[in-house]
C-alpha cells in the first residue's frame, strides 16, 4: 500500500512537473522574442537594422572611437582635462587603467555588434526565402561583425573570437584569440561580403555596406597585416571602379565632403544619423567641436599647401570652433551627420602605399596619390620629387594625416607604420593597445592571461 501511494505521488509530481513546463515555455503574445523575431525575412531585416544601429552610438562611432583613435594621436588637445572625472585626458596622457569607462563602453560596443550580427549569422541558413536576399542580409551581418573584429583588434590586440550567440555561462567560459587569427575571420567575413554584396543600392537603401565596402576594407586589413601583395589586387578592384565613375575627379572635395556626406560619391561607406525626432542623431559635441575650448585641433597647418582646400577644414573655425570638416546643420546640438568609415581618398592612398611597398617606382602609386592632391587643389608629386621607396612612404603618411584627419584613423596609423616611438618619445609601447576592460575580466572564470602586457 505505501509503495503504490508513493508511486502515485510520484506520477502526480511527474504530471504536475510537465504541465508546468508546457505552461512556462509559452511564448509571450504581445511582443517579440528571440526565438519568435528571427523567423522570416521581415524579421531578418529588423534585426539587421539593429546590426547596424549598434555601429551609431556613443560606445563606437558616436563618440569613443574618436577619442580612443584621434585624441590617443597628435591630431587633437584635450583643453579640459578634468572633464568627466578626466577619463579622456587619460586617454590623451597615455595614463588610462583598466577602469576606464571610455574603454569599457568601447569593447561593450563592439561586442554588441559582434552579437547581433550573430545572431542574423546563425538564423539566416535556416529561413525560406529568395537566396539573393539572404545572401545580401548574411554579407552586410558579415560586414559589420568584421568591422567591429577589426577594430577591437587595433584596440587590444588579443580579444574573444565569439563566432555563435552564447549563454552567460559559455561566455564566461571565453579565452583570447591571437591578433592573427582575429585578423584572419575578418579577412574569411570580408572575403565572403564581397561575394554577396551588390556593388551598389537604391537610393532608399543608401548607406548600407557594398561589395565595394567589404574589398575596400579588405585591402585594409592586409594593409595593417603588411600583406602587400594581397592588398593590392583587393585595392585595385576598388581603384577601377573609382576610376571607372570618375568619382574623385569630377567634383572638388569641398563640395562632396563633408557638407553633403550622405550624398558624396567619395564615400564607400558611413555610419549614418538622421535628426527629426527618431532618436538618430549624434551629439554635434562629438565631432570635434571646440566648445569652450574643449577640444584644440593640432594640426600645424604649415603642413598643408596654400592652395589645399583640406586646410580650412581642420582649422578652429565657425561657431563655437566647430571645425570645417563636421560642420553639419544642428538643432539644438543635435546633427544628422555621418561619421565616414572608408572613402575613395583613403582607398586611393592604400592603393599607393600598397604598390610602393611592393616596389617603388610604379606609375600607378603616383597617380594614386595624385588623385587624392589633385582634388584637394594641391601639388603633384613626381618621381624627381620623391625619389625612394623610403620618401614615397613618408608622403604616403602624411597624406593620410592631411587627407583622413580627424575620422578615427590616427593613432593606429601612428602605431601600424612605427611611428609610435618618434611622435611621443617615452612612452612605453606596451600602450601602442589599451588594457582590457577590468569589468570584463571580472566576469570571466579563468583570468590568466587576459590582460595585456604592461597594465595591472
Amino acid at each position: 500500500m505505501k509503495t503504490y501511494i508513493i508511486s502515485i505521488l510520484i506520477c502526480g509530481l511527474m504530471i504536475t512537473a510537465t504541465s508546468c513546463k508546457k505552461f512556462l515555455d509559452l511564448k509571450p503574445l504581445d511582443s517579440y522574442t528571440e526565438d519568435t523575431f528571427y523567423n522570416d525575412e521581415k524579421g531578418l531585416q529588423g534585426g539587421l537594422i539593429s546590426c547596424y544601429d549598434a555601429l551609431q552610438t556613443d560606445s563606437l562611432y558616436g563618440n569613443h572611437l574618436l577619442t580612443l583613435g584621434e585624441l590617443r594621436g597628435d591630431n587633437l588637445i584635450d583643453n579640459d582635462p578634468g572633464s568627466g572625472a578626466g577619463v579622456r585626458n587619460q586617454i590623451e596622457v597615455f595614463s588610462e587603467t583598466s577602469a576606464n569607462n571610455i574603454l569599457t563602453g568601447a569593447w561593450i560596443g563592439n561586442y554588441r555588434a559582434v552579437y547581433r550580427c550573430n545572431i542574423i549569422l546563425d538564423r539566416a541558413p535556416k529561413i525560406s526565402m529568395s537566396e539573393t536576399i539572404k545572401n545580401q542580409i548574411i554579407g552586410q551581418a558579415k560586414f559589420i561583425r568584421a568591422l567591429s573584429y577589426f577594430n577591437l583588434t587595433r584596440l587590444w590586440g588579443n580579444v574573444p573570437l565569439v563566432l555563435k550567440v552564447q549563454s552567460t555561462e559559455e561566455a564566461r567560459q571565453n579565452s583570447r584569440a591571437t591578433a592573427a587569427q582575429v585578423y584572419q575571420q575578418v579577412i574569411d567575413d570580408l572575403t565572403d561580403a564581397a561575394v554577396k554584396l551588390p556593388t551598389s543600392w537604391p537610393d532608399a537603401q543608401r548607406g548600407r555596406a557594398t561589395s565595394y565596402a567589404a574589398t575596400g576594407l579588405l585591402g585594409k586589413v592586409y594593409i595593417y597585416q603588411k600583406k602587400f601583395d594581397l592588398a593590392v589586387p583587393a585595392l585595385k578592384t576598388v581603384v577601377t571602379a573609382i576610376y571607372a565613375k570618375t568619382i574623385l575627379d569630377t567634383v572638388p572635395q569641398a563640395k562632396t565632403f563633408p557638407n553633403n556626406l550622405k550624398t558624396s560619391k567619395d564615400v564607400i561607406f558611413a555610419v549614418q544619423y538622421l535628426l527629426g525626432g527618431v532618436k538618430e542623431f549624434v551629439n554635434q559635441d562629438n565631432r570635434y567641436r571646440n566648445n569652450n575650448n574643449t577640444n584644440i585641433i593640432n594640426i600645424p597647418q604649415s603642413l598643408f599647401e596654400a592652395s589645399d582646400n583640406r586646410k580650412a577644414l581642420v582649422a578652429i573655425t565657425g561657431t563655437g570652433g566647430r571645425p570645417g570638416k563636421f560642420n553639419a546643420p544642428q538643432v539644438n546640438n543635435e546633427t544628422s551627420g555621418d561619421f565616414p568609415v572608408l572613402r575613395c581618398a583613403e582607398v586611393l592612398l592604400m592603393y599607393a602605399e600598397a604598390l610602393n611597398e611592393t616596389a617603388y617606382g610604379n606609375a600607378e602609386a603616383f597617380k594614386a596619390l595624385n588623385a587624392v592632391r589633385e582634388v584637394a587643389k594641391a601639388s603633384l608629386k613626381t618621381p624627381a620629387m620623391l625619389t625612394s621607396q623610403a620618401e614615397f612612404r613618408t608622403a604616403v603618411y602624411l597624406e593620410r594625416r592631411l587627407e583622413l584627419a580627424l575620422e578615427a584613423d590616427r593613432w593606429f596609423d601612428i602605431v601600424r607604420t612605427n611611428q609610435m616611438t618618434a611622435i611621443f618619445p617615452g612612452i612605453p609601447t606596451f600602450r601602442s593597445i589599451y588594457p582590457v576592460p577590468q569589468v570584463e575580466i571580472d566576469n570571466i572564470n579563468n583570468k590568466n592571461g587576459w590582460q595585456n602586457t604592461g597594465y595591472n
